[in-house]
């Protein structure tokens, strides 16, 4: 059975009964009343009794979180609300026996609630309507999984090959005919070059060009010409540049605005020299934009572009270099915005995956413009055309974080969770687990965490190795701090542009890391199907072409599967 309980503006309760047809729970959006304030779509069949074998998987449990497991423990009365998951699904496994639910209808616009009420379990979607209408048909698919499949590694399995099946997105190794950038970027690190920005946060919320905070130069373009030399003398064979805050004024300095190129940094003269310069030694340079966000100071700013509240005000973002920034309409910054940056892109001559900052790691907003409403599901629509527009333009596409719903027009991630252990205690949570990346390796190239950026200079070695073990491409950024709270999110160790002896130094670390990397770079191309801990510290990684990595978190050597395997190393197998 199947029940929807909804719950009204006012408070009041009402109970309509959903039927199941084939494997699919559908409560149509003519049935429903108006003035509802969110929908608890309840399968009894997912309640589950404590003791019993087996685990509820939540896709994400937070924003930018990875999976977690619940076990079945015995414990008390507890109810957690995950807000965000990075994927519409949730899993049950029951002895022998697992399910795995995709949320088909309205999959942008409800939380999960996981809970245990007197030694029963219970998990389910709640749709978010606020008082609006329903954009769509509720909707959610149900897969039966048996033998080897009854696990979260058979549920991340099952789940790929629907998104497959459905045309959601296409496999890396065939991208790369149509796309070559994307394959080829696959096979060696990512680097980052942050080149200027001002204070994050801003002293001056509202900036005018008479207002507007001093820009700090970390590394001009002659200094990043010095870099790609350092890797090229080196002999790094594939490497991707990314330029960070190459715009006017720098890293998210006047967005929409990208021109003039910053003058600090040598102007657009100098920056066509890096390119050129790093095109002729063979390796992929793209630069990083933000279609999201929007400031004030910007010759383009335009009130009627942003996206608009229910209440008609314009929807806030972070505070950032270019002050307050205000959230486009995703529609608005595709028609407006896109095609310009994108043909002003190829005509420097950038060719690589061109990073739109933040597309992928903030859930899609309603806007309620008059002149150009979206639901959450038409706001996901326009920013995946955006990704899509710019792998059309310059070779491939990346942004920040892992939200599926633009899946296919995405080629890399740059963290596809936040940080390793979360932002917050989570005490439903027994465990975290790789699903994510179970889901999608082979489909798009990834780093794995906040923790993995700058892995090759870190002290602690286990960042490098769990990118690896968890399919991820190496990701080097120099001055990834640079806000000046000093909260860095990618951590304290960093790489500078200080004396040559030093960049040598630490590109040779880097260099390193790509030595390791390139032994497995080929399976960048493989689906990752099975993920298994078979001893303390020791995992197995399972490829769909029959390769074995396992991989050893102990300091000290261990036995495997008749193998033996250094401490913090991998063997292929």
């Amino acid at each position: 059975m199947y029940t929807a309980r909804l719950t009204l503006c006012d408070g009041t309760v009402r109970n309509l009964p959903v039927t199941m047809t084939g494997n699919s729970a559908l409560l149509a959006k003519r049935d429903l009343p108006e003035a509802v304030n969110f929908i608890d779509f309840l399968p009894d069949f997912f309640n589950t009794a404590a003791g019993t074998p087996g685990c509820f998987v939540v896709p994400s449990v937070e924003r930018n979180g990875h999976a977690g497991e619940i076990r079945f423990f015995r414990r008390e009365n507890q109810e957690c609300e995950f807000e965000c998951s990075d994927m519409p699904l949730y899993f049950r496994q029951y002895g022998d026996r697992a399910t795995l639910a995709v949320v088909t209808g309205m999959p942008l616009d409800y939380v999960l609630i996981a809970g245990v009420r007197d030694g029963i379990y219970y998990l389910y979607p709640r749709f978010i309507l606020d008082g609006d209408a329903a954009d769509e048909d509720i909707e959610v698919k149900f897969f039966e999984l048996s033998g080897r499949d009854a696990c979260w590694q058979g549920a991340a399995r099952r789940y790929r090959q629907y998104q497959l099946d459905r045309g959601a997105c296409s496999p890396l190794r065939d991208r790369r005919r149509t796309f070559p950038a994307a394959g080829e970027a696959a096979l060696g690190p990512e680097v980052r070059i942050r080149l200027a920005w001002k204070p994050v946060p801003s002293p001056v919320p509202d900036q005018t060009e008479a207002t507007e905070p001093p820009i700090h130069v970390a590394i001009t373009f002659r200094q990043c010409e010095a870099i790609i030399d350092e890797f090229h003398r080196q002999g790094i064979e594939h490497a991707e540049f990314c330029l960070v805050g190459w715009n006017k004024s720098g890293h998210d300095g006047r967005f929409p605005d990208l021109f003039p190129v910053e003058p600090l940094l040598g102007g657009e003269a100098a920056l066509e020299k890096v390119i050129r310069k790093a095109r002729n030694y063979g390796y992929l340079i793209c630069a990083h934009t933000n279609l999201l966000d929007s400031y004030t100071i910007a010759k383009r700013w335009n009130a009627d572009n942003c996206l608009r509240q229910r209440d008609g005000s314009i929807m806030l973002g972070g505070d950032w270099g270019g002050g307050k920034s205000r959230f486009l309409c995703p529609e608005m910054a595709h028609r407006q915005y896109a095609a310009e940056d994108m043909a002003a892109m190829r005509r420097l001559g950038f060719y690589g995956t061109h990073y739109l900052d933040v597309m992928s790691i903030l859930e899609p907003e309603k806007c309620y413009d008059p002149r150009h409403p979206l639901s959450r599901r038409e706001s996901a629509y326009w920013r995946g055309r955006t990704l899509a527009l710019a792998r059309e333009t310059v070779g491939a596409s990346g942004s920040e974080g892992s939200l599926d719903f633009c899946i296919g027009d995405l080629d890399y991630v740059l963290y596809t969770i936040f940080h390793l252990q979360g932002e917050r205690p989570r005490p439903l949570i027994d465990r975290h687990i790789p699903f994510w990346h179970l889901v999608y390796h082979g489909i798009v190239h990834y780093n794995v965490c906040c923790d993995s950026v700058n892995a090759a200079i870190k002290s602690d070695r286990r960042l490098a190795l769990l990118n690896l073990a968890w399919g991820g491409r190496p990701l080097s950024y120099f001055y990834a701090k640079f806000l000046s709270s000093g909260t860095n999110w990618m951590g304290e160790e960093d790489l500078g542009f200080t004396t040559p002896e030093q960049l040598a130094a630490d590109v040779g670390r880097i260099k390193a890391d790509y030595e390791r990397f390139r032994t497995i770079s080929d399976l960048q191309f493989e689906f990752m199907d099975d993920f298994e801990e078979a001893a303390p510290g020791v995992f197995k990684v399972v490829y769909a072409d029959g390769s074995v990595l396992i991989f050893n978190f102990n300091a000290d050597q261990v036995e495997c599967d008749g193998h033996r395997i250094g401490g913090l190393s991998f063997i292929r197998v």
